[in-house]
């Protein structure tokens, strides 16, 4: 079958363009859950890389099978952007391991939030977890509840940005999605197999490294998370408040 995308016209006209440039300036990873906008942006891609490096940034297709806009090297952004916090960033790094893991491929291949506080606890430094999560410590029940509600707030703004599908709007259990595989770029080139590549990740985690900037170097085994976590965040597009109706179906 023909390209139906000649010209940027063609794209622009097309009745989803306007859904699809939108999900993109606001952060969201395009893959074959979209499957309308994700025909789109693969038959029109050489036409939306030039377009939107015209905004100073750049559509990118990862080996995963999925899009998503960040932006340029060469000039400013005309598309407003924002940084991923150090919580959702650590957390996006932990699903990615989860994601990494054969086992949880197997059945529904649901995680409860639970989960990830115990792999998060396990991973982190006591007194850096609490600072995540926005405690001095965590002790009674009441502490645990008021830093799950920090982790599920989280891991709704992953779910945001398509990186993880969530069952109900609580956050209680997710699924995970291959946009996480961004967190795996620092250690992608580095590694030659899944235990390795998961290996690197924890150390990645308990170092505090949350940049995905490829400029940036690898973090140095005596600094601190929270240099790291300071210093080094994620840039995305604008982020919606809330996930639309229709997101919700798609997921």
């Amino acid at each position: 079958m023909d390209n139906p995308y000649q010209q940027l016209a063609d794209l622009i006209n097309d009745e989803c363009f306007p859904e699809l440039d939108t999900r993109l300036r606001r952060g969201e990873h395009i893959d074959t859950r979209h499957h309308r906008l994700f025909n789109v942006i693969q038959d029109g891609f050489p036409l939306l890389v030039e377009h939107y490096l015209r905004y100073g940034s750049d559509l990118v297709q990862a080996p995963e099978a999925y899009y998503f806009l960040r932006p340029g090297t060469g000039s400013k952004s005309l598309i407003r952007s924002q940084k991923l916090k150090a919580l959702p960033m650590i957390v996006g790094q932990v699903l990615a391991m989860f994601h990494l893991d054969p086992e949880q491929l197997e059945g529904s291949g649901w995680i409860s939030s639970d989960a990830v506080y115990e792999r998060l606890r396990l991973l982190i430094d006591k007194a850096y977890l609490c600072q995540l999560l926005e405690r001095n410590r965590i002790e009674t029940q009441a502490d645990r509840e008021k830093a799950m509600d920090a982790l599920r707030k989280a891991i709704r703004q992953l779910a945001r940005l398509g990186m993880v599908r969530l069952e109900g709007n609580q956050a209680n259990r997710l699924q995970t999605q291959a946009p996480l595989m961004r967190f795996i770029d620092p250690v992608r080139a580095t590694t030659a197999s899944t235990e390795a590549t998961k290996a690197a990740m924890e150390q990645l985690v308990r170092d505090g490294y949350i940049s995905l900037d490829e400029e940036d170097p690898m973090p140095d085994n005596d600094q601190s998370a929270e240099t790291h976590s300071e210093h080094n965040a994620i840039d995305v597009k604008q982020i919606p408040t809330e996930p639309t109706a229709e997101q919700e179906q798609e997921a």
